[in-house]
């Protein structure tokens, strides 16, 4: 099967189809473990792996992922199991097609992702493809990545990313010793993502009002509760050092909610609303040296100026944690900034949101708005 006749580029293909309003089965991992040494991490990929019945892995590890990790759990996967290692190079579908024929080669039966996040989705997207169960051990917490049911891809080395549906991973092995060491950036970057499923939320409740979208009480109560991990202890994530392990399964418990929200609701809809798009107009334009989940915090900056139900403490919590909530701060200049605001709701033309809307209807008032946002 090809990968343009599999599965599409959007972050709403891949999920099973289920009639409006009925009830549904959900796809969540079977194993969610918080290692705390490269030992611990590596019975625990054992146990999942008997688990489901595994006797041929590919693991795939990235450059950074492989020094960290990759070595010891290809050492000890080798003990246990017929082990094939592959090194992911790119975020591309080609690198897809090249770690799926390795895995066929290999004959292997689970696909185990090790690094950061354009690691993880070389592994799940082929993995999907292949129709074979996902593994996620996450190096960095970056975003919600982690455990959702999306790979972000460029189609060519060329091309700007795409999403693509895939499933969410059958385990989550989380190696808190090793995310805690992170550069501090990345922990900021998910707690930005994470932050950002409050505007989500009210922006996919709003598109239940006036365009009758199909809106799902529980994937908004799990994205909500994300959020609301988050804020609970901002005074903590405000501290300006490397985390503590409770912080960062903190966070990770955070983006596993977010992850089970999107397979629940069939969309990326609780945790992607207009901050997203003004992020991916960024990436549309080429601007910029942000990551997603601090492209994301800018966006929020203006995104929570269209409702009126108390979004702004989102922006004040980004500012404690040391997230950036300007242009500036993520090297892009104020005029290419509003410009991509401007065509932010080109860049998913599906997705109806209460900046889009406005944009149609009033795009000078947009503009005021985005302006004073990043003021401020």
């Amino acid at each position: 099967m090809s990968v343009s006749t599999a599965l599409a580029a959007d972050p709403d293909a891949g999920v099973p189809e289920r009639a409006r309003g009925a009830s549904r089965y959900a796809s969540i991992p079977s194993t969610l473990h918080f290692a705390h040494s490269h030992d611990e991490l590596a019975c625990a990929l054992v146990r999942a792996a008997d688990r489901i019945g595994v006797r041929r892995v590919a693991l795939v590890v990235g450059r950074v992922g492989r020094e960290l990790l990759g070595r010891s759990l290809l050492i000890d996967c080798r003990s246990a199991f017929e082990t094939t290692s592959f090194v992911a190079t790119a975020a591309t579908v080609a690198e897809v097609e090249r770690l799926r024929a390795a895995v066929r080669e290999a004959g292997a039966d689970v696909v185990v992702s090790c690094g950061g996040g354009q690691t993880l989705d070389v592994g799940k997207y082929s993995a999907a493809l292949e129709g074979l169960p996902f593994f996620s051990v996450p190096t960095q917490a970056t975003h919600d990545g982690v455990c959702s049911p999306v790979a972000v891809l460029r189609p060519s080395s060329t091309a700007r990313a795409a999403s693509y549906g895939a499933q969410p991973p059958a385990a989550l092995l989380v190696p808190v010793h090793v995310i805690a060491q992170a550069p501090r950036r990345t922990f900021v970057s998910g707690i930005a993502d994470t932050l950002a499923n409050l505007v989500a939320c009210e922006d996919w409740a709003w598109a239940a009002r006036v365009r009758d979208e199909e809106f799902d009480d529980y994937a908004a109560l799990l994205a909500r509760t994300a959020s609301e991990l988050i804020t609970a202890r901002a005074a903590a994530f405000a501290r300006h050092d490397q985390p503590a392990a409770v912080d960062v399964e903190t966070l990770l418990r955070a983006l596993v909610l977010s992850g089970l929200a999107m397979t629940i609701a069939g969309s990326s809809r609780p945790c992607s609303g207009p901050e997203h798009l003004i992020s991916h107009a960024f990436d549309e334009l080429g601007l910029g040296n942000g990551t997603h989940g601090e492209q994301v915090g800018v966006g929020c900056a203006v995104a929570v100026r269209f409702y009126d139900h108390g979004l702004a403490s989102v922006v004040d919590v980004l500012r404690r944690v040391g997230a950036p909530t300007t242009p500036q701060e993520i090297g892009i200049e104020r005029e290419d900034a509003l410009r991509a605001v401007s065509i932010s709701h080109r860049v998913r033309p599906g997705r109806h949101t209460r900046l889009s809307a406005a944009l149609a209807a009033d795009p000078a008032f947009v503009r005021e708005v985005a302006e004073e946002a990043w003021s401020a």
